[in-house]
């Protein structure tokens, strides 16, 4: 079939949902990406949506539902447990957990009990694990053989398996006869061996792998480090639970970069799926009511130095300049600062060092770029050559400071185990207009001779 425009797609799949015609929907999805069926599934209305999911196979209808995310609450209010317990069956068992932990408790419990005995237990296994943790995104289907079994037995183990993991499958994993991890094998090593030699003479020993209670942040840094596919979960002591797989793992980062920027922007990401007016407004009032005490904050100081402005009044014409230019700077550094620490991991101390240096050097060139700019310009403009060395001096070192400032304060909250993405917004900008007008007035009592 043809890509279409998801509206018009959308379009297509509600005439035939009119006409009640079964089979020609799902000869119209068969050879459709999941991914693109959501897309358009999204310009439904959610109850048509619901009815859709109803009437394409229970295989198709799992994964689009999957795809669904963020709108995939609403439309199982549209459905019964007997429904979405026939749908969730179909699903592996880590997007059968995630749906539903979606529902509220009573359906949730009554799809659950719908659900065969296995896979009851797979999802209250995973379940039990943190949302954002690396037993929270793994799926329990895995293929494991033991290191003393031969090449023909590793075999039979996919094939008795392949309806679970047929997606995304890359490795046996080999284990110990207790369970434990101890290598995995590599599917073209596999298919390349005699039936008869031992799977330990063929398995890589070295095998990046992550407990269930890692961080899903840090599985994502493993996976980058290590061009990984999958990576196999373990507990504490070793033994084998699950994987993870890279499809999974592009959700997290795509979530980790939502909540990081929300948090860039002083609100939170939990925001963009909240729909009271109230808890909104809870959710930004924090931050906006930092950003207001900084401000008072920042009058106070303004006001111990009233003489000094009604002296000379042309100070305060450039207080927004050098306010504006300190904020600025510090968020560019700590952007790139947080960056830094998303995507390359913790930073040694040698490594943390080079980086605040080369801040600061950047800063350094920056800085006298635009003093001397605004040195010229307000001398031009006020015909006071020590007025432009106030305002220029200033621009300078609140440059420096704010740099350093911006790019410390991520590293400091990191090695506190602290999300460093809370180290910008309303926090380095409000310290940073502090430290500017100080900054400023200060040089310009020392200066003009106040």
């Amino acid at each position: 079939m043809e890509q279409q425009h998801p509206e018009e797609f959308a379009e297509h799949l509600e005439s035939l949902l009119e006409a009640s015609d079964d089979a020609a929907l799902a000869g119209a999805v068969a050879d459709v990406p999941a991914a693109d069926v959501a897309a358009a599934v999204r310009h439904l209305e959610d109850d048509a949506a619901a009815d859709l999911l109803k009437r394409l196979p229970d295989e198709i209808s799992a994964d689009v539902l999957v795809e669904l995310e963020e709108t995939r609450e609403d439309v199982m209010e549209h459905m019964t447990p007997a429904e979405i317990a026939e749908v969730v069956e179909e699903m592996d068992s880590d997007d059968a957990a995630d749906v539903v932990s979606e529902l509220e408790e009573k359906k949730a419990g009554e799809v659950v009990l719908l659900l065969e005995e296995e896979d009851r237990r797979e999802i209250a296994t995973l379940l039990a694990y943190p949302e954002d943790s690396a037993g929270g995104i793994m799926q329990l289907e895995v293929v494991s053989v033991r290191e003393d079994r031969t090449v023909q037995r590793a075999i039979e183990k996919i094939r008795m398996a392949f309806h679970d993991v047929e997606n995304d499958f890359y490795y046996v994993y080999v284990v110990d006869p207790a369970g434990k991890l101890v290598g995995r094998l590599p599917l073209p090593r596999l298919v390349v061996s005699g039936a008869d030699e031992r799977v330990r003479d063929l398995m890589e020993r070295e095998v990046p792998s992550v407990t269930a209670d890692t961080d899903q942040e840090d599985v994502a840094h493993i996976f980058r480090k290590y061009d990984l596919p999958s990576v196999p979960v373990t507990d504490r002591e070793g033994f084998l639970l699950g994987r993870i797989t890279h499809d999974d793992i592009v959700d997290v980062i795509h979530e980790e970069a939502a909540e990081d920027y929300s948090r860039l922007a002083g609100t939170d990401e939990e925001e963009f799926t909240e729909e009271s007016t109230f808890r909104k407004a809870a959710i930004r009032l924090p931050w906006l009511i930092t950003g207001l005490l900084g401000g008072v904050l920042s009058a106070v100081v303004l006001s111990r130095y009233e003489y000094h402005l009604s002296a000379v009044i042309a100070l305060a014409f450039f207080v927004p300049v050098i306010m504006a230019m300190g904020g600025n700077v510090a968020i560019q550094s700590s952007a790139v600062m947080v960056r830094s620490l998303a995507t390359g991991g913790e930073m040694s101390k040698r490594e943390a060092a080079r980086r605040m240096m080369r801040e600061v050097g950047v800063s350094i060139i920056t800085g006298l770029v635009c003093a001397a700019l605004i040195y010229v310009a307000v001398w031009v403009w006020s015909g006071n050559q020590r007025l432009g060395i106030v305002v220029g001096g200033s621009m300078l070192s609140v440059i420096l400071i704010s740099t350093s400032v911006g790019a410390f304060v991520p590293l400091t909250l990191d090695r506190m185990k602290i999300d460093p993405a809370l180290a910008t917004g309303p926090f380095v900008t409000t310290s940073n207009d502090i430290l500017g007008i100080i900054i400023y007035l200060s040089l310009a009592s020392w200066v003009l001779g106040m």
